[in-house]
């Protein structure tokens, strides 16, 4: 299907409640002292639909109002044509930019739009060339971790090779790389898994429904889900439910576990076991901190790596701890998760 075609089929943006504690937790986080702060950032997003995003742009506004930024958001809707355009547009009105990919490749100019309104900009999650500094964690050390996670938890009482359905976004690079890495991780414990399928997702639910259906369908069963997503990964569960398989024998294992539903599904120790936690509350501060270092003209690293690690039902409430009944990022904990000194792929 092509990006267009998947714009149409994008699930309503995803609503997110803030929970009462996170300001709290906000300001509990010191700022960086700077002699300059930009008044106005620009923040073009990839697919805000997603509740990943909806959370990286409340906590976003949040911390900027610490500085006094306003904050403006346009939506690519996975178009580098509406990137650059949108690029164009806000360049001229405000005084730094937040940029999140809507590929792989093709955002150069961006940079190049940016440099010549005299625009700093921080680059999230997906590198273009030429970039100053991106915050994002290392995907395929992260896919790693994960598919090791699996690979030690999750084995078939026969002892048959475990069977997974591989859900991603081909055209962007730090998908495809915590796809290989979660195979590659799982096969480090168990050499003999078996990748039954590889589809694309499109980055949303009904699609990674049908697909995955169809897919199942055809192939049969697996043991393990595996997505790029919270959000697809749910979406190939309710396909693999579709086709007729049983709930009780397969794995879900998910990236980014951003939402209440999906902080919920982890702890009735359902289908999903495990998700390789990406904390979007953290992002959101380390995007706009970046940002007024670079404004300030102060050194910021080109990868200014986040921390990720495998949640469970077991560890979820050391980094989200319930605060008046709502989960609520503990950024000292967080912040506390040991990085890597460099990525194994980038």
């Amino acid at each position: 299907m092509s990006n267009a075609a998947a714009e149409e089929s994008h699930p309503p943006v995803a609503h997110y409640d803030p929970p009462p504690g996170l300001d709290a937790a906000i300001h509990a986080v010191p700022l960086v002292e700077a002699a300059m702060s930009p008044k106005k950032v620009g923040y073009l997003t990839n697919y805000s639909f997603h509740i990943w995003y909806q959370i990286v742009i409340e906590v976003m506004k949040r911390r900027g109002l610490q500085y006094g930024i306003e904050l403006e958001v346009l939506d690519a809707g996975l178009s580098v044509e509406n990137q650059i355009a949108q690029a164009r547009e806000l360049a001229q009105r405000v005084d730094a930019l937040v940029l999140t990919p809507a590929n792989t490749s093709g955002l150069e100019e961006v940079l190049t739009i940016a440099a010549d309104a005299n625009v700093p900009v921080v680059v999230e999650a997906n590198p273009v060339e030429g970039m100053a500094t991106m915050v994002a964690i290392c995907d395929y050390d992260a896919g790693f971790d994960l598919g090791k996670w699996v690979g030690n938890n999750v084995r078939n009482r026969d002892g048959s090779p475990l069977r997974i359905l591989d859900v991603g976004l081909p055209w962007l690079r730090p998908c495809l790389l915590r796809s290989e890495g979660f195979v590659d991780g799982v096969r480090s414990i168990q050499s003999d898994a078996v990748v039954t399928a590889s589809i694309n997702g499109e980055a949303t639910p009904s699609i990674a429904r049908k697909i995955a259906a169809e897919t199942l369908g055809e192939k049969g069963g697996v043991d393990v889900i595996f997505a790029m997503d919270d959000e697809t990964a749910q979406g190939a569960y309710m396909g693999y439910l579709d086709a007729g398989f049983d709930p009780n024998t397969v794995t879900v294992a998910g990236f980014g576990l951003s939402g209440e539903h999906e902080k919920d599904w982890l702890m009735r120790r359902e289908a999903l076991k495990v998700s390789q936690g990406m904390f979007p509350e953290y992002v959101g501060l380390r995007c706009i901190d970046g940002i007024v270092r670079l404004f300030d003209g102060q050194p910021v690293p080109e990868r200014d790596q986040t921390p990720t690690i495998s949640l469970t039902a077991e560890n979820l409430e050391t980094y989200y701890p319930k605060k008046d009944g709502v989960w609520t990022p503990d950024f000292q904990a967080i912040a506390a998760i040991p990085v890597k000194s460099g990525c194994t792929r980038v």
